[in-house]
């Protein structure tokens, strides 16, 4: 077997013990590993209706076949379960080099069930694997947990090879906004994940492993990853900006569109973002680069901060952290937006569904709903500073903000503005505004996972233009560019490859990369297939947990109220009006379930995979 290890760990926490599983080699075949597989074992051994923090819930952790194996990007970790936030099928991306490191321990794949009596911490140390307590780890922050964890080994070279995955305060405390935290960096998408593995008890899982992982023909694929290597070292996007400031330089690409958003959508902020641009993060940062496992991009930022909100090492501005913590809440201050970005990473919480419940208590304050006395800060547009404090707060549920920590789309309910809530899937929007990037916005309404940009990169051609021109602004063949993203996306999420790549790279490029790993005869469409049964399965598991085409939809302020100012000005989102065709691409009826046809097409139909409505 080459790429993949073909174990899996399932580890049962309410009984306190473990075993080792083969995984068979037709559903690797079937699903490729990382995204897919974990899918897989979600919709097949969980109720899709289950309540995400009851112990009946699972979590998996799953590495792709060409994670640790040296295949160029080949990083990526997902962790799949029933988000706490959305009640949808959740994803989290992990960067860095744990799902490497989770390979080289001899394992694909961690399945973990059940509910501990106490904390705990999974350890699996050179074959070693041990449930073992953490109550001293229980309130500490992610990086605390992490350095914590470390000096407790007796091998400080072993410590500098352990990788930690864990959740911060917010996940303890079932904050539906936490996410999980690996590496020191902030996972990508997955947000209530943190919650989901805080109703565990389960603190963190340690990996470090002797293991090998083989390749079928090594003599090819070294030259393959030499010539792919190549080829992101001479893109502009991959060897330059990405490498230079990370997707922080997307913020002046999509402010020349109007597709950033200003104070909770509710306008552009053309003018706004021109101070917080490259080089103004350049000034206020003094940037670090850190590359994931096999990477040339090296597109991760590092920074330190010393001031009186916060103190040490983390993550600078990233465009997400720029678009949702900044910019839709008013604030244009780079080291306050810095911050928040870093205070996420430490207590665990989703910076998009962070930023977009409080984006949407400052339109509730500026509408006269939500006071500075109820709350006891002043959370107006622009207030950086009760936004860091904010943050801390939902996290540890203390004070009176920790009624905000229930989400944006429960807070506008509450005080009884329910279209105040920018979110799709009960989770808030990722910074584009939809109006001004109508593909984005069509995959906004239809994504399994909520309205999260990095699980269809459409921005690649409709902002940048890297593989086909396409006006942001049209609706013309968006149906088909948003397919065709979601499932290369699942694809590559499967194989544990990194979307960034796609800048410098055509997915055709990597065909014989996974060939040559795998020693498979896979061709592009066979590969996109793939993609495409993963997409539906992630539907058909939506859809027996009670979502419908009345969920494939926009907040209505993105059909009714057209863009006020800036290049964009009179542009709505067109994403209802594309939805009967993407449904058609899709081989779904006009109800968005998938047809009869397209599951034997996909050989999902069978009676473990069927709808059971």
């Amino acid at each position: 077997m080459h790429g993949w290890i073909g174990r899996c760990l399932r580890v049962n926490l309410t009984k306190n013990d473990f075993k080792l599983e083969e995984i068979s080699q037709e559903l690797m075949n079937k699903f490729l590993g990382g995204r897919g597989l974990g899918v897989k074992i979600l919709f097949d051994e969980i109720d899709p209706m289950v309540d995400p923090l009851y112990p009946d819930n699972k979590l998996i952790f799953v590495s792709g076949p060409l994670v640790g194996t040296g295949a160029v990007t080949g990083a990526s970790c997902n962790v799949i379960t029933k988000s706490a936030l959305s009640g949808t099928i959740a994803c989290a991306k992990l960067r860095g080099h744990f799902g490497a490191e989770l390979k080289y321990s001899g394992l694909d794949m961690i399945i973990v069930e059940g509910r501990a009596e106490f904390p705990v911490i999974l350890s699996i140390l050179d074959d070693k694997i041990v449930i073992q307590p953490a109550l001293e780890y229980w309130g500490r922050t992610t990086s605390e947990t992490e350095n914590m964890f470390k000096s407790s080994l007796s091998d400080r070279w072993a410590a500098r090879d352990t990788y930690l995955l864990s959740i911060g305060p917010a996940g303890e405390k079932l904050v539906p906004m936490a996410n999980v935290i690996n590496d020191g960096f902030l996972s990508v998408g997955g947000a209530g994940i943190g919650a989901v593995m805080g109703s565990k008890n389960l603190k963190a899982i340690a990996v470090k492993g002797n293991h090998s992982v083989t390749v079928a023909d090594g003599n090819r694929f070294v030259q393959v990853v030499t010539t792919l290597i190549n080829k992101l070292n001479s893109a502009p996007l991959t060897s330059q900006s990405m490498s230079s400031w990370g997707s922080a330089f997307l913020v002046g690409l999509c402010n020349q569109k109007a597709i950033l958003p200003f104070k909770n959508f509710q306008s552009s902020s053309f003018e706004e973002s021109k101070q917080i641009g490259t080089e103004a993060l350049s000034s206020a940062f003094a940037l670090r680069s850190r590359g994931c496992f096999a990477c040339p991009i090296a597109c991760i930022k590092k920074a330190d901060v010393d001031n009186r909100f916060y103190k040490g090492k983390g993550m600078a501005p990233t465009y997400l952290a720029i678009g949702a913590l900044g910019l839709n809440c008013g604030i244009t201050d780079l080291t306050n937006i810095g911050i928040a970005n870093m205070i996420c990473g430490e207590m665990g919480l989703d910076p998009v569904a962070a930023g977009g419940t409080i984006a949407t208590a400052m339109e509730l304050e500026r509408k006269g709903l939500l006071t500075k006395d109820s709350l006891k800060l002043d959370l107006r547009f622009g207030n950086g500073e009760d936004l860091i404090q904010a943050l801390t707060l939902m996290a540890t549920k203390k004070g009176h903000v920790k009624r905000i920590g229930r989400g944006a789309k429960a807070l506008a309910e509450e005080y009884g503005h329910p279209e105040l809530f920018m979110g799709v899937k009960n989770i808030p929007l990722a910074p584009f505004d939809p109006r001004a990037i109508q593909g984005m916005g069509l995959h906004f309404a239809t994504s399994n996972y909520g309205p999260h940009h990095l699980y269809a990169y459409t921005f690649i051609d409709e902002v940048l233009n890297v593989h086909e021109k396409s006006d942001p602004w049209t609706t013309e063949g968006k149906p088909e560019l948003v397919k065709r993203f979601q499932d290369i996306t699942a694809v590559m999420d499967s194989l544990g490859l990194c979307n960034w790549s796609l800048m410098g790279l055509k997915f055709n490029n990597f065909v014989p990369l996974i060939n040559s790993c795998l020693g498979t005869s896979y061709k592009a469409e066979d590969l996109l297939q793939t993609g495409e049964r993963v997409w539906n399965l992630e539907r058909l598991f939506n859809m027996r947990a009670g979502f419908n085409r009345s969920h494939d939809s926009l907040p209505e302020r993105f059909y009714n109220e057209p863009i006020e100012d800036g290049p964009a000005k009179g542009q709505i989102s067109k994403a209802n009006e594309m939805l009967d065709d993407y449904y058609g691409l899709r081989g779904w009826d006009n109800k968005g379930q998938p047809s009869a046809e397209i599951l034997r097409a996909l050989e999902l139909e069978s009676r473990d995979a069927k709808n059971k409505d």
